[in-house]
């Protein structure tokens, strides 16, 4: 499965831990709040539970030291167009260490409550992000720090449609937003940025956004026109 589909009916909770009381008793509250099921998932099974099936994915860093938190990057990136990944009992992550984990789409913190956990996963399943403000602006800040880039415009090709979405894109807009105002479904919408994505060689909504900031005014002309009617939005 290439592109994951972020709807609560077809997604599985799965939380990669190490098997505890406390894991225990958030496991339970976390069902009886989602009225789902969660799924626990040690890094010794992860290539099997996660090959399975497709998910929204805790990953708990209470329970990981550093290394192991390195190696579970590492065993997590060939998921990451399978499942959607948040953080679990994170710190104060800064924006570089948000970065090593290219594919993450939420965090959640020590202290917040299992009703903004919940609240933060349905938020998820529906395709937005779980990230404050201040985190995407800084994590913007560093891309340009850090990943600066030219482009060769004969070589990326954006459709008008592609470059529209974008463009939404840039100014925080989320799915909902997006389709609401090109008057298509949600569906659309990620399909449009799952195609963006792969032609522009990013992993996320905000490397995207740092990506279209820099490059997007240098492709303007290079757009496709295509018809109208392909846009017809049947559902």
């Amino acid at each position: 499965m290439s592109q994951a589909e972020t709807t609560s009916d077809n997604y599985t909770l799965l939380l990669i831990s190490q098997p505890s009381m406390s894991v225990s008793a958030l496991m339970t509250c976390l069902e009886k709040e989602i009225q789902g099921t969660v799924e626990l998932v040690t890094p010794d099974d992860i290539t099997d539970k996660l090959t399975a099936r497709s998910g929204l994915v805790l990953v708990d860093l209470n329970a990981f030291d550093d290394t192991a938190t390195d190696q579970l990057k590492h065993a997590l990136a060939p998921f990451a167009d399978q499942h959607v990944f948040a953080l679990l009992n994170a710190h104060d992550l800064s924006a570089k260490e948000l970065a090593s984990w290219p594919f993450i789409k939420g965090v959640f913190k020590k202290e917040d409550e299992i009703r903004h956990l919940c609240y933060g996963i349905e938020k998820m399943f529906s395709g937005e992000y779980w990230l404050p403000r201040h985190k995407m602006a800084a994590l913007i800040h560093y891309y340009q720090q850090h990943h600066q880039q030219t482009i060769d415009e004969q070589a990326i090709v954006l459709t008008n449609r592609e470059q529209e979405i974008l463009r939404h894109l840039v100014t925080g807009a989320s799915n909902q937003d997006i389709a609401s105002a090109l008057a298509v479904s949600e569906h659309t919408v990620k399909s449009h940025l799952y195609n963006v994505f792969k032609k522009i060689n990013v992993k996320n909504r905000v490397q995207a956004v740092f990506w279209a900031k820099s490059n997007l005014s240098l492709i303007g002309s290079q757009g496709l026109e295509i018809p109208t009617d392909s846009y017809r939005d049947d559902g």
